[in-house]
């Protein structure tokens, strides 16, 4: 699995474009609510307390990940998707990248 989620990274558009719109989340940790807004192409971004829910209202791909380097995919959210952890044993997202793939 990491080498496809290497090869996903490196799908991911170089340039610092931010993708247009949110990326709301339920945090693993509070179950409270965070988002990323505008988030950059082309970063791994951390995912603060981690999600056990997310929705992509970006206008960008996010890719999902499990650890905070980005290395293993969750999943690949497209465009107006969500993503919920799933278990047992729970597995939150601790990352997310966003771009075109």
């Amino acid at each position: 699995m990491v080498g496809g989620a290497l090869l996903l990274i490196a799908l991911l558009p170089s340039s610092a474009q931010a993708a247009d719109g949110r990326f709301p989340y339920i945090r693993f940790d509070t179950g409270t609510f965070d988002e990323l807004d505008n988030p950059p192409n082309g970063l791994c971004l951390p995912l603060t307390g981690g999600a056990a829910h997310a929705g992509n209202d970006t206008d960008a791909t996010a890719f999902v990940y499990a650890d905070t380097g980005c290395r293993q995919l969750l999943a690949i959210v497209g465009v107006g998707g969500t993503w919920d952890e799933t278990g047992p044993p729970p597995l939150p997202a601790r990352s997310v990248g966003f771009g075109s793939g």
